[in-house]
């Protein structure tokens, strides 16, 4: 949708047109995330649910944060450009980007100038702290920040909606990145094609079961890749509401329109397989 509709952005802050790349790339990932999912290829899916979100969220709080957060954003790039080139030099120089003299001067300079910023009152502050990422705050505490600057710009009694968003797609998938056990775990099966697997018990010092495992290439777990379809469904309308809400323009909420359709679709086709 984002990609397909003649938005202009007019001059506004840099923080409009970061967020608008953001979610830009965002749809991509989405659109990515949706074809492996129907493909039952859960892990890979739900690690792209992963991305998408992280992406939407950072999109959403630079958009309500303002232009000095943005260029935060920004210049983090010369910062991690220089520190990168500096532990690879320390690690293996001779692996290290052969950059002229010039060139690293160049870099350093760029490092130099955005690892600090001055504050209201003169004094200059660190900028990126030990230099992790481009801000010192989790992706949860900027989910919480989204909901909290919402609240206070409609006026509402409570907002949460970002919080859910992170729970229930963010923090979910994180074992599928990370190639942690949970997402293993259903890959992993006995081998027994009908019969059992024969055991061979060895009366020697230890007791053995032999067994031959097989390892699923393609997950055969329907409902995982389900799960994994409606997380990214979920996560596109949740963005779509945002901007909707945001910009407060007919068009976005025909968009919402639009995709709650195909979202509803998708659930009633995936519940019986999530069963």
């Amino acid at each position: 949708m984002l990609w397909t509709e003649k938005t202009v952005l007019k001059p506004l802050g840099f923080e409009y047109v970061i967020a608008y790349a953001l979610l830009l790339r965002a749809e991509r990932t989405f659109a990515a995330a949706r074809s492996l999912a129907r493909n039952l290829m859960a892990d890979d899916a739900f690690a792209l649910v992963r991305v998408m979100v992280e992406k939407i969220i950072n999109a959403e709080f630079i958009l309500l944060s303002g232009t000095d957060m943005a260029l935060d954003y920004i210049q983090y790039n010369a910062f991690r450009a220089w520190r990168e080139f500096e532990e690879l030099q320390k690690f293996r120089p001779e692996i290290a980007p052969a950059y002229s003299a010039a060139f690293q001067q160049k870099l350093r300079k760029a490092h130099d100038q955005a690892k600090t910023r001055i504050l209201p009152d003169g004094s200059i502050a660190s900028r990126y702290g030990r230099g992790h990422d481009w801000i010192s705050i989790g992706l949860l505490k900027r989910a919480e920040a989204v909901d909290e600057k919402i609240k206070k710009k409609f006026s509402m009694g409570t907002f949460d909606a970002t919080r859910i968003l992170y729970y229930s797609t963010y923090q979910s998938s994180a074992a599928y990145v990370h190639g942690a056990w949970a997402s293993l775990a259903r890959s992993i099966e006995t081998q027994r094609q009908g019969s059992e697997i024969e055991s061979h018990h060895h009366k020697a010092e230890d007791e053995l079961v032999e067994m031959s495992v097989g390892v699923r290439v393609k997950d055969k777990d329907k409902g995982v890749a389900a799960d994994a379809l409606n997380a990214a469904n979920m996560a596109a309308l949740s963005t779509i509401l945002f901007i909707g809400k945001v910009f407060s323009e007919l068009r976005y909420l025909k968009w919402a329109d639009a995709f709650k359709n195909t979202y509803l679709d998708d659930r009633r086709r995936t519940r019986s397989l999530s069963k």
